[in-house]
């Protein structure tokens, strides 16, 4: 009976490590792992975990965990390294980062330069219930007696012994201690009680606190003080020393919370505070998902208008077929001159449709138009307006031209990525960053750069813009042009000033002009080359690519994003930012999912390297796309 029970507790033990192992992340870490069973370092000591980790001929054990995470994300799509696991090339570092997530378990109950460690569920001391490890925690050991980690492992599950005991069972490289020689990747199995296992780095967050009190250290000091910071209750340097600062801020914690004032971080301190936390965290989560839902809210109505009139649908810029044909098509336009208005009838019967100052007429010569009806010698035309409204109205026949766009060059800016791409006889040749009109303020309507296809049609070189030069603008939709970059210029005329306005390159910050970047990019392309090369061409099409009513890039949970962790507001699709000051790149990776939970929850995208919205922002915009078409009775 005893041997059934036994049997019965250990199938249950598999059967929860197997559930585990259904969380996508641990079960990717698992495939690379079990497919490196077997595999044996030189007899010189070299592996290519070592290599990989910068050094062909060290010990690898560290570097074949660091190496099996990293081989995970890259074949599963995930972005687990320096996220849920660390970078390590020494057992020590590997620990401390741990502990640093407040992710480290002892065996002994006990933290260094800390205090006692508890279950933040029930404040049980975890020397009094020994932490039972799960699929994918890793599993750190100490062999010499140096009083230092030695050796490290990867969990892959535990069970349970008919005496009641725990049995680990890890995957490790380099285990010189149960061998063989040379050193291999191999399955081995450790009582839970093993006197050489000093701790594990845990996967899940919160499960356990350290008492902290004047005088300890280290990294879990440092993270206690971060979460202090975040409740409004410290302002000073987490450098993990726990000195006055800290015991008085502690103090004013637990006063709020009608707790003893000790100055200690005790285990109801403690407790308090990880509920505090928690609570913060979900109200984090919540308000981004509430911000995302009404800026998805708010955009529908345009967005039904947008995919009912149908001038746009998607396309690929980076498609060169598709982007070349239409750019190649013929547009018609108002044949009169290109700084002259032409205003629309309301039917065909020269009666004017509107007096609002900024509707009612479309420019002649470069903005296309599209003809709907014919009526009593009247032309029925629709287009996009200044304030980037589809309008429609009449015309006599006689003042439309068809024209056939110049069969070398082509732009497009798409206003979703504030990009533009430059193609030449049906190749891209490079893509730039623009701002484009601003949407926010009280004329947001009219800085809007209008939607629609577009001839270049003048080069009118340098204008002001209120304190703003702005060169080389070649005209394309009357008072919209496309220029450099504008500058800020000296009182004496001497200093232009780029760094403001370049600074916004990447996102809407125009009165409805497409400025284009100064600095060459990588291909050697700028506004200089446009300028130098299109200016005096012919019929050039432009075409404004709308935004409304189109589907935002949803990315994959598990690919990487970038932040400064010191005081960033932004993240960023590029490691090395340009727009980042250099002392802090390379910036610290986090995957595209962790934008969702706090303390990401307030970053916002970077224009200028080209970062994607937010998930639920995303999420949210792309049903309210998908609620549209279903609203209008059209198939996407």
């Amino acid at each position: 009976m005893k041997k059934l029970l036994a049997l019965a507790l250990m199938l249950l033990l598999l059967l929860t490590a197997a559930g585990a192992l259904a969380d996508g992340n641990t079960e990717a870490l698992m495939a690379v792992a079990v497919s490196e069973l077997g595999y044996s370092a030189t007899k010189g000591g070299y592996s290519k975990y070592g290599e990989w980790g910068g050094n062909a001929y060290g010990e690898w054990c560290s570097e074949f965990v660091s190496w099996c995470v990293s081989r995970a994300d890259e074949v599963y799509g995930l972005s687990m390294l320096g996220a849920d696991y660390p970078m390590q090339t020494s057992c020590e570092d590997g620990a401390a980062w741990f502990a640093s997530q407040g992710r480290y378990i002892t065996t002994s109950g006990t933290l260094k330069n800390a205090g006692e460690q508890f279950y933040l569920s029930d404040g049980v001391s975890v020397a009094d219930r020994p932490y039972v490890p799960q699929p994918g925690d890793l599993i750190y050991i100490e062999w010499y007696k140096y009083n230092r980690l030695d050796h490290v492992g990867i969990v892959e599950f535990v069970t349970q012994e008919a005496d009641g005991g725990y049995t680990v069972h890890t995957i490790e490289g380099n285990n010189h201690i149960l061998g063989p020689t040379p050193s291999v990747v191999a399955r081995y199995s450790y009582a839970l009680d093993d006197p050489s296992i000093r701790g594990y780095g845990v996967q899940e967050s919160g499960l356990v606190g350290t008492t902290l009190t004047t005088g300890s250290s280290g990294e879990s000091v440092a993270a206690f003080q971060r979460q202090l910071k975040d409740l409004g209750f410290y302002d000073g340097d987490c450098a993990g020393k726990f000195g006055k600062a800290t015991a008085t801020a502690v103090k004013n914690y637990q006063k709020s919370k009608g707790l003893p004032q000790t100055g200690e971080a005790d285990v109801a301190t403690l407790r308090a505070l990880a509920a505090d936390i928690r609570a913060r965290e979900l109200a984090a989560e919540a308000s981004a998902q509430a911000r995302a839902q009404q800026k998805a809210a708010e955009m529908l109505e345009s967005a039904k208008e947008a995919i009912a009139s149908s001038w746009f649908g998607e396309f690929d810029p980076l498609v060169e077929e598709t982007a070349w044909a239409r750019l190649m098509e013929d547009i018609t336009v108002l044949n009169v001159n290109n700084n002259e208005k032409v205003y629309l009838s309301d039917g065909p019967n020269g009666s004017r449709k509107t007096t609002d100052e900024h509707r009612g007429f479309f420019y002649g010569e470069s903005v296309a138009v599209r003809v709907l009806d014919e009526q009593d010698g009247w032309t029925k035309i629709e287009a996009y307006n200044d304030c980037d409204e589809l309008e429609v109205g009449w015309v006599r026949p006689g003042r439309l031209k068809t024209v056939t766009p110049n069969q070398e060059y082509g732009l497009i800016v798409d206003k979703m990525t504030q990009r533009l791409y430059i193609y030449k006889e049906g190749k891209l040749l490079t893509t730039l960053l623009i701002s484009t009109g601003t949407t926010s303020g009280s004329n947001s309507d009219y800085n809007e750069t209008a939607s629609g296809e577009f001839l270049l049609c003048s080069a009118t070189g340098g204008f002001w813009s209120g304190n703003l030069w702005c060169d080389q603008a070649i005209r394309f939709n009357g008072g919209d042009l496309l220029h450099l970059v504008p500058a800020i210029v000296s009182s004496d005329g001497t200093v232009k000033d780029y760094s403001i306005c370049e600074s916004a390159l990447g996102s809407r910050a125009s009165h409805g002009c497409i400025r284009v970047q100064r600095v060459a990019n990588e291909d050697g392309y700028n506004h200089q080359w446009i300028w130098d090369n299109l200016r005096s061409k012919k019929n050039v099409k432009l075409i404004v690519w709308d935004d409304d009513g189109r589907k935002l890039e949803r990315l994959d949970d598990g690919e990487s994003v970038y932040y400064n962790p010191d005081g960033g507001k932004k993240y960023h699709a590029d490691a090395r930012c340009s727009s980042v000051r250099s002392v802090y790149l390379p910036m610290t990776a986090i995957s595209y999912g962790e934008l969702t939970r706090y303390p990401y929850t307030q970053l916002t995208p970077c224009g200028t390297c080209g970062a994607p919205e937010r998930p639920e922002t995303v999420d949210a915009w792309n049903d309210a796309i998908d609620r549209a078409y279903e609203e209008l009775g059209i198939e996407q």
